[in-house]
C-alpha cells in the first residue's frame, strides 16, 4: 500500500453532484412567537464579522432564549465557523469547543464524546436536533445552522440523559430574504458540493422556504483508502397563517457509506500502550465500514392565544437504518503481533415517533414578572434486532505485515432489540425580580419504559424490562450587577437510565438499574468589548460505569464525583483579530465503589485547552489568516489507572480570501488540519483509537 504522509488535496471547482432531494429543517420553538421573518440570523449573530458570537440559544422544551440569561453553560459553533474551518463531521466541528473530548478520535463508525468527564453519544441520549432528542448515529452538517453544546446535567430539559450534557444540532431555517449559495471543494482526496437556497415562495412574505442539497464522493478521507460517500437533502417551509399563528413543515433524507474504515486497537496492562503508528496507514480492510441512512418528516405550530398565553407543539417521525462491519487489532505481545477481531451488525431499522406540546404564560404578579412553561414530551423508540455477529480469529499476524483475513461472515453473537418510551412532564417558571435578579424554578417528571430483548447465538431469548419515573427539580438564581455581567448558581437533578451493556461486551444486553445524578454549578458571563467570556465551576455526582478491558464486562459500581472549572471565550478583541476557545480543568474521582476508589474514571480527560484565531491582514483586503491549537492531557485507559494515553497538542493553519468572481461574492478557503502530522491516541471503554493524520481542505463558496 502507498502511504500518503504529505497529501495534496485537489480543488473541486469543477464538481457539482447534487442528489434528488427531500426537504427538511427544524421548527422554531421560541416561547414568544417571533415575527415570521424567520430570517437568517442577524448578520452579527454567529458571523465571522462578530467573532462568531451567538446571543440566542435553544433551551429545548423551553424554546429559544438569551445566552446571557441561561442558567446553564452553553457553547455554540455557528454555521459560518463550521464552513470556515471546513469541518466535514461533528468531531471536527467541535474541535475548538473547550468542554468536549472526542473519545473515538478519527473513527467515524460511531462517534463518542466526553463532556465534564461523562460519555456523550446517541446511546447515552446526549444528542438532540432542534431541541428534540435525536437518535441518529450520523448527522450531516450541510443543512445545519450550528451546533450547541450544553454542558452538564440537562435532564431538567430533556429527561433521561447522561450528565455529560446535550449536543444539539440546529437546522437551517426558512429565510425572509432570497439566498442562493453554491460551495464546491475537496477534503483530502474527497470532492464535495452543496447548494443552499432560501427565501419567500412566489414572492409571498408569509410563505418562506429553505432547501439544502449536498453530495460528497467516495474519495479518500484521512486514513489511506478510507472513504465516506454521503448524500443529504433537506428543506423546510414556514407559513404564517395570521399575525398570531405559524405552521412549520420539515422533511429530510441523508445517507453515508463509510468504506475501508480505520481499525480500533486493543491492548492489555502487560503489553502497555505503544507509540501511535502512522495515522495515515489504514489497519482496516476493504470490507470494513458502516452504512447509515435517515429519513425524517415533521411539523410544528405556534399560536398566540392572547396577550398572556402561547400554545406550541411539534411532531416528528424518523426512520434510521444502520449496519456496520468493523475490526479491532488485538495485540498479543510487546512486539505487537496481533489477532484480528471483527464485530458486525446486520442492517436494521429504528423507528422513532416524537411529540411535544407546551403552553407558555407571560404575566405579572405584583413586582414579579413570570415566564412560565408547562408541557409534555413523548419519544417512542423501536429498534429492530441488530443481528450482532463477532469473533476473534486465531491467526496471529506480525505487526509490520498489516495483514488481515479474507472476508467471511462471523459467527452469530448475542444480538439485541429495544422498545423504549421516554416521557417528560415539565413545569418551569422564570421569574424576573426587578432589573437585576431572576429566578428559575422547575420540576421535570421524567419516565422510561424500556424493554430489551437479547438473542444468544443458540437462539435463546431473554427479555429485561424496567419502568421507572421520577420528579427531579432545578433551581437557579441569577444576579446581574452590570448590564454586561451575569452571575448565577444552579442546582439540578436528573433521572439517568441504567448502564446497558453493548453488543460487543461479554454481558451484552445486561441492563443496570436507573439512578439520579446531582449537579451544582456556579458561573459568570461577561461581555467585554467585542468578546464574550464565560466561567463556570461545577460538581456532579452519579453512578460509576465502565467496561473492564481484561474481562470485557460492562459494570455499574459505586459513585463518581466530577468537579472542576470551564472557561470559554469568543469574539473580536480588536478590529482584525478573532479568538474562539477556552479550557477545562477537571478533578474526577471514583467514590464509594468496591474497587478503584480515588482513581480517575476510565476515559476521562481532566485537562483540555483550545484556541482558534483569525487575523485580517491590513495590507490585503479580504485576506484572513486562520489557525488553531488544541491540547488534551493524559487520559486513563482503564478504571484502575494502570495505563494512560499520552497528552497531545495539535496545530491547524489556513487562510480565507473574499473577492468578487464575475460580480458574485466569493469566499476561498484553505485549511491544513494537524499541521505537524502528529500521530496520537484517544480512548474510551478500554479501546484505543487513532487520531486524524494531516489533512488539506480547499473550497470556494459563490453567492448568486
Amino acid at each position: 500500500m502507498t502511504v500518503h504522509r504529505h497529501r495534496r488535496a485537489p480543488l473541486a471547482l469543477g464538481l457539482l453532484g447534487l442528489p434528488s432531494a427531500v426537504f427538511a429543517a427544524g421548527a422554531d420553538t421560541a416561547v414568544e412567537l417571533e415575527p415570521v421573518v424567520v430570517t437568517a440570523q442577524s448578520p452579527d449573530d454567529g458571523s465571522a464579522a462578530s467573532g462568531y458570537r451567538v446571543e440566542r440559544v435553544d433551551l429545548g422544551p423551553l424554546g429559544a432564549g438569551s445566552r446571557r440569561d441561561s442558567p446553564l453553560s452553553v457553547s455554540t459553533v455557528p454555521a459560518e465557523l463550521i464552513r470556515n474551518t471546513q469541518a466535514s463531521n461533528t468531531t471536527e466541528a467541535l474541535k475548538y469547543v473547550p468542554t468536549v473530548y472526542a473519545s473515538t478520535g478519527a473513527s467515524q463508525i460511531t462517534p463518542y464524546f466526553s463532556m465534564r468527564g461523562f460519555s456523550a453519544s446517541t446511546w447515552s441520549y446526549n444528542m438532540a436536533l432542534d431541541g428534540l432528542r435525536s437518535f441518529d448515529i450520523y448527522e450531516p452538517l450541510e443543512d445545519k445552522q450550528g451546533i450547541e453544546v450544553l454542558s452538564g446535567a440537562a435532564g431538567f430539559l430533556y429527561g433521561i440523559t447522561s450528565p455529560a450534557g446535550i449536543v444539539n444540532y440546529l437546522s437551517k431555517r426558512p429565510l425572509a430574504e432570497p439566498l442562493a449559495a453554491l460551495t464546491v471543494g475537496s477534503y483530502d482526496h474527497q470532492l464535495y458540493s452543496q447548494l443552499d437556497l432560501g427565501g419567500p415562495l412566489a414572492a409571498n412574505p408569509d410563505l418562506l422556504y429553505r432547501l439544502n442539497l449536498g453530495y460528497a464522493n467516495a474519495g479518500t478521507t484521512g486514513a489511506e483508502q478510507q472513504s465516506q460517500q454521503r448524500y443529504v437533502g433537506s428543506g423546510a417551509l414556514s407559513w404564517r397563517l395570521s399575525a398570531d399563528t405559524r405552521i412549520d413543515l420539515e422533511a429530510a433524507a441523508a445517507r453515508r457509506e463509510l468504506d475501508h474504515a480505520q481499525a480500533l486497537f486493543m491492548t492489555t496492562a502487560k503489553i502497555g500502550i505503544p507509540d501511535a503508528p502512522d495515522a495515515s496507514d489504514n489497519w482496516g480492510a476493504p470490507y470494513t465500514g458502516a452504512s447509515d441512512e435517515t429519513r425524517r418528516l415533521g411539523g410544528a405550530f405556534e399560536t398566540r392565544l392572547n396577550d398572556t398565553f402561547t400554545l406550541r407543539g411539534r411532531v416528528r417521525h424518523s426512520e434510521i437504518e444502520r449496519e456496520y462491519f468493523l475490526n479491532r487489532i488485538v495485540w498479543q505481545n510487546r512486539d505487537l503481533d496481533y489477532r484480528w477481531r471483527v464485530d458486525s451488525q446486520q442492517r436494521f431499522t429504528t423507528t422513532v415517533d416524537q411529540y411535544s406540546l407546551f403552553l407558555d404564560a407571560d404575566f405579572t404578579t405584583g413586582t414579579l414578572h413570570h415566564h412560565m412553561s408547562f408541557g409534555a414530551t413523548r419519544d417512542e423508540f423501536d429498534a429492530g434486532d441488530n443481528g450482532y455477529r463477532g469473533t476473534t480469529y486465531s491467526t496471529v499476524y506480525a505487526w509490520d505485515s498489516r495483514a488481515h483475513p479474507a472476508w467471511q461472515l462471523p459467527p452469530a453473537g448475542t444480538s439485541t432489540a429495544q422498545d423504549t418510551t421516554y416521557t417528560t412532564l415539565l413545569l418551569a417558571d422564570r421569574i424576573d425580580i426587578g432589573e437585576q435578579w431572576s429566578l428559575l424554578l422547575g420540576v421535570n417528571r421524567a419516565g422510561i419504559d424500556d424493554e430489551q430483548t437479547a438473542t444468544s447465538a443458540s437462539g435463546k431469548r431473554s427479555v429485561s424490562r424496567y419502568d421507572a419515573d421520577k420528579a427531579t427539580p432545578i433551581a437557579s438564581l441569577s444576579f446581574r450587577p452590570l448590564e454586561t455581567l451575569t452571575t448565577y448558581f444552579t442546582y439540578a437533578e436528573a433521572l439517568q437510565q441504567g448502564f446497558v451493556a453493548g453488543s460487543t461486551t461479554a454481558n451484552a444486553g445486561e441492563t443496570f438499574s436507573p439512578f439520579v445524578s446531582k449537579q451544582s454549578e456556579l458561573g459568570a458571563r461577561l461581555a467585554l468589548g467585542g468578546v464574550d467570556l464565560n466561567l463556570a465551576w461545577f460538581r456532579i455526582r452519579q453512578a460509576n460505569q465502565y467496561v473492564d478491558p481484561g474481562t470485557n464486562l460492562a459494570s455499574q459500581d459505586g459513585r463518581v464525583v466530577h468537579q472542576g472549572w470551564e472557561f470559554s471565550l469568543s469574539g473580536k478583541p480588536s478590529e482584525r483579530l478573532t479568538l474562539v476557545g477556552g479550557f477545562t480543568l477537571l478533578d474526577a474521582r471514583i467514590d464509594k465503589a468496591t474497587a478503584n476508589v480515588g482513581k480517575v474514571p476510565q476515559g476521562v480527560a481532566e485537562n483540555m485547552a483550545r484556541l482558534y484565531a483569525e487575523y485580517e491582514l491590513p495590507g490585503v483586503p479580504g485576506l484572513t489568516l486562520t489557525g488553531g491549537v488544541s491540547y488534551v492531557g493524559k487520559v486513563p485507559w482503564d478504571a484502575a489507572n494502570t495505563l494512560y494515553v499520552d497528552p497531545v497538542t495539535l496545530f491547524d493553519a489556513g487562510l480565507r480570501y473574499r473577492s468578487k468572481l464575475y460580480g458574485k461574492e466569493t469566499t476561498w478557503r484553505l485549511n491544513i488540519a494537524n499541521l505537524t502530522g502528529e500521530d496520537y491516541w484517544s480512548t474510551r471503554s478500554g479501546i484505543l483509537y487513532l487520531g486524524s493524520p494531516r489533512t488539506v481542505s480547499l473550497s470556494a463558496t459563490v453567492a448568486f
